[in-house]
This record gives C-alpha cells, sequence and structure tokens, in this order.
C-alpha cells in the first residue's frame, strides 16, 4: 500500500513540474496539465483506499480482541462446568422411599376430627372475640325461649329439730312431726347464700350462653383469602401474580394518561377556535378597510368629478340598491360650494 501511495505520488510531483517548467518557458502545453489532473485524481482514489485499508485495519483489530475475551470466557466457562460436575459427582444422594411414611395417615386425622369436632369447643378467647350474631342462633323447638340453667342445690343441709320440753308423746309411743313454717323462704335464702354474682359467672365459666359452631360463619368465609380469588376468578382475572398495589398503579396510570388526552384535547381545540376568532377578526378588518378605501376612492371621485354618482363603485352601487338617500356625497358637494361662494 505504501508503494502504491508513492508510485501516485511521484507522477503527481512530476507532472507538476513539468506543467510548471513549460509554464516558466511561456509555453504551457494542455496535455501537462491533463496529466497533471488525472494523477490528481489517482492520488485521491489512492488515499481514499488508504482511509478504507485503515479502517478495514482497526477492525480487525477489534475482532481480534472480542476473540481474545469471548475464548477467555469460553475457557472460564468450561473450567467452571467441569468443577460444577464434579462437586455434583462427589455428592452424597439421599434417597427417600416414594410411599408416604408418616405415622398417622391425613384420612385417619380428618375422621378423628370429626368425629371430636360434635364434642369439644374452640378457646375461650375465639368465642368472646367472635359472638355469634342473632340470626345464626338457632331457635328451640317448638318456639320455646331458653330456659335458663338450673341452680345448683343447696349445700346446707338441714338439720332435725329438737323437741320442746312442753311436747308430749302420743299414745301410740310416736312423736308428732316437726312443723316448717316457711320451707321457700329458707331455700331462697340458701340459693342466694350459695350462687355467685352476675358479674363474676363470666370469669368463672366464660362459655355459659354461647352458641357453639364446628365451622366459621359464612361472614368471615366471605371476609377471607379464597373469597376474594372466587371474586377475581368472577371478574376474570387469574389470582396467580396479581398484585393490587400493581393494579392500582395502572389504573392511576390509566386515569391520569386519559386526563391528559382530554387536557390536550380540550387545549387544540381551544387553539382551533382561537385561530378561527382570530381569522375571522382578520377578515372581518380587511373587508372593512377595503370598504374604507373603497368609499375613500369614490368620494375623491366624485368630488373630481363634480358628479356624485358618475365614479360609484360596482361594489358601492350593488350593494346600496334603492338605499341612495343615504349617500354622504352630497354633503360633501354642499360643503365645496358653501366654500366656492365664501
Amino acid at each position: 500500500m505504501d508503494k502504491r501511495i508513492d508510485s501516485r505520488f511521484e507522477r503527481l510531483e512530476k507532472a507538476l513540474s513539468s506543467l510548471v517548467d513549460s509554464v516558466t518557458k511561456y509555453h504551457p502545453s494542455v496535455a501537462q496539465a491533463e496529466e497533471l489532473q488525472a494523477a490528481d485524481a489517482q492520488l485521491s482514489l489512492g488515499l481514499e483506499e488508504v482511509q478504507v485499508h485503515q479502517n478495514n485495519h482497526l477492525l480487525i483489530q477489534q475482532l481480534r480482541r472480542t476473540s481474545s475475551a469471548l475464548d477467555a470466557q469460553i475457557r472460564d466457562t468450561l473450567t467452571s462446568l467441569a468443577s460444577t460436575r464434579k462437586d455434583i459427582v462427589s455428592t452424597q444422594i439421599t434417597k427417600f422411599s416414594s410411599e408416604p411414611n408418616h405415622p398417622i395417615s391425613y384420612d385417619e386425622l380428618l375422621a378423628y376430627a370429626r368425629r371430636i369436632s360434635k364434642t369439644t369447643l374452640p378457646p375461650a378467647a375465639t368465642i368472646l372475640t367472635a359472638s355469634p350474631s342473632p340470626e345464626t342462633q338457632t331457635p328451640a323447638a317448638g318456639g320455646a325461649t331458653s330456659e335458663p340453667q338450673p341452680q345448683p342445690s343447696s349445700a346446707v343441709t338441714p338439720s332435725a329439730r329438737t323437741p320442746s320440753r312442753t311436747e308430749s308423746p302420743v299414745a301410740n309411743g310416736t312423736l308428732p312431726q316437726p312443723t316448717n313454717p316457711d320451707p321457700p323462704a329458707q331455700q331462697n335464702s340458701a340459693s342466694q347464700n350459695t350462687s355467685l354474682p352476675e358479674g363474676m359467672s363470666q370469669y368463672l365459666n366464660p362459655l355459659s350462653g354461647q352458641v357453639f359452631f364446628p365451622w366459621p360463619l359464612e361472614d368471615k368465609i366471605r371476609s377471607g383469602a379464597l373469597a376474594s380469588y372466587q371474586i377475581l376468578v368472577e371478574q376474570g382475572i387469574d389470582p396467580r401474580g396479581y398484585d393490587p398495589a400493581t393494579e392500582e398503579e395502572r389504573r392511576r396510570k390509566e386515569e391520569d394518561e386519559r386526563k391528559a388526552k382530554e387536557e390536550r384535547e380540550k387545549a387544540e381545540r381551544e387553539d382551533r377556535e382561537r385561530q378561527l376568532r382570530e381569522e375571522r377578526e382578520r377578515l372581518r378588518v380587511e373587508r372593512e378597510r377595503q370598504r374604507e378605501k373603497e368609499q375613500e376612492a369614490w368620494r375623491k371621485t366624485s368630488i373630481a368629478t363634480g358628479m356624485p354618482g358618475a365614479a360609484m363603485p360596482a361594489r358601492a352601487a350593488s350593494g346600496t340598491g334603492e338605499k341612495k338617500q343615504f349617500q354622504f356625497t352630497n354633503l360633501d358637494d354642499l360643503d365645496d360650494d358653501d366654500d366656492d361662494e365664501g
């Protein structure tokens, strides 16, 4: 490449020196000028080839660097794969049986829970926090109201009455039966002494008066996660991967885009209306200006000729029609006559 460029430079120098010699001898030659032009064109082509050669050389160097980097990456990847394979082969594998080895089967656990669900109660805190509604309570048979639970019997044991000295035995030797003047009053006082106040009974028996359900209520089910998934499925939305925050953000962006579009359309509509108003105003001003020019030309023509209707423009004449009595040129003529008389 260097030899080719040097040869073209030498040709250009020879042609240039020949042309300069001919000019200095006052005998220029056209052939030498054409030779100089051809040498210059050939040198330009050679310089373009040098530029392409240099660009290709730079590209080749860049490709070599890229190839070296990729080769190093491939070597590192193969080394990593070899070490990983070695680790995998040397790792001890634990074998598990394909059959379930649980001591209690799933069906047996469910059957046990079903059997004990009728005779067990949930914790007291759960019942206190979720009291049943009046609609969910089952009425008693026959529509009768729930009867209060019987109070425990009195623990007071009545003692036998000691006979007084004035009592005398009966002839058959039996003692008379002792009389109890007020047994109901004694039982009521005994029950009041043994029963707890209403404020204390809820602490000793927190489940008193509660209706037990071994399943969750309908309002609890409808407010759970499964009900939310069912609502999404009914709306045609896949619950898997559904994010309410992302959906809300998408709706907010759509609302913002809709508002921005409405505002942009409103601004464009206002711009169009403003341009129409400006165009109408411009046309009106031009018409007014043209009308004033026509009236001014008409007035000057009528004053110069002295004939009011001689030089009336066609537009003014056609526009006035039968309203010629409203022309102002007669007043101008009268003013001119007054000036002449004065």
